[in-house]
């Protein structure tokens, strides 16, 4: 079987691409790739994160998650993203024991946005 490298692009609708593109710009640092009035392509280390623009968000069970390098991480990027004015779902939870750490907050068009880290096992 052939391996792939890993997952590269998410397409997303939106009701208003141009508005979820900038919360993904401020909040975690997304690059515009292209835009225009079907939609937004957005860049990231590699990974794709594109909205289209739809009647109604695709928001039902749709959550978006990345992946940091450390617990403590998670910490610091929810005081970030606080201190930045974002408002999130709930605070860090989780610990070793549980095997992972995380928070969300919820981006413009009410999709969760997880931050996260698996302790080892």
């Amino acid at each position: 079987m052939r391996k792939m490298r890993g997952v590269g692009q998410l397409a997303l609708a939106s009701s208003d691409p141009a508005r979820a593109a900038e919360f993904y710009a401020s909040a975690f640092g997304f690059q515009t790739r292209a835009a225009d009035e079907s939609g937004v392509d957005l860049e990231l280390g590699g990974f794709e994160l594109s909205f289209r623009r739809a009647e109604k968000p695709a928001r039902d069970g749709m959550q978006i998650g990345f992946r940091v390098e450390t617990a403590s991480e998670v910490d610091a990027w929810a005081q970030d993203l606080t201190l930045r004015g974002f408002a999130l779902v709930g605070p860090p939870s989780g610990d070793r024991w549980e095997g992972t750490r995380s928070f969300r907050v919820a981006d413009p068009d009410g999709r969760q946005v997880a931050i996260f880290y698996h302790y080892p096992s």
